[in-house]
């Protein structure tokens, strides 16, 4: 019994005196989607010389976010919270958008960006 009653309290001081396990590092949250940082950059490399200031083509619009939410003949470009039910990712998607004659293709990582903000509800 008296061993016991000498253990106990060696036992629990070692235990109390250990070290703490670092805890695992989080991994980083991504950067939230900014319309002017992220997506005007490709909207204007992509995009608005067809729908942009000087032209329209489909009554379009893509250089506010204003602008796509009203949409042109086909309706809104952006459906916020719904990338996949937002018609600006679907043309791209389905390389309909931009053509083929006049720029180059959206890549991967813009389709990306795009579907993130759209996801993030559209912010301005």
């Amino acid at each position: 019994m008296r061993i016991c009653m000498l253990l106990v309290p060696a036992v629990v001081c070692a235990w109390l005196s250990a070290p703490a396990a670092e805890p695992e590092p989080r991994p980083a949250k991504p950067a939230a989607v900014e319309f002017k940082r992220d997506v005007l950059p490709i909207l204007e490399a992509k995009c608005l010389d067809c729908h942009g200031a000087k032209r329209k083509d489909g009554k379009l619009d893509l250089r506010t976010r204003a602008a796509m939410l009203k949409g042109g003949n086909s309706g809104p470009a952006i459906e916020p919270g719904k990338p996949d039910k937002s018609l600006l990712i679907e043309l791209i998607h389905f390389n309909e958008m931009p053509p083929k004659k006049s720029k180059a293709r959206v890549t991967a990582e813009e389709m990306k960006t795009l579907k993130a903000w759209i996801e993030a509800d559209a912010p301005e």
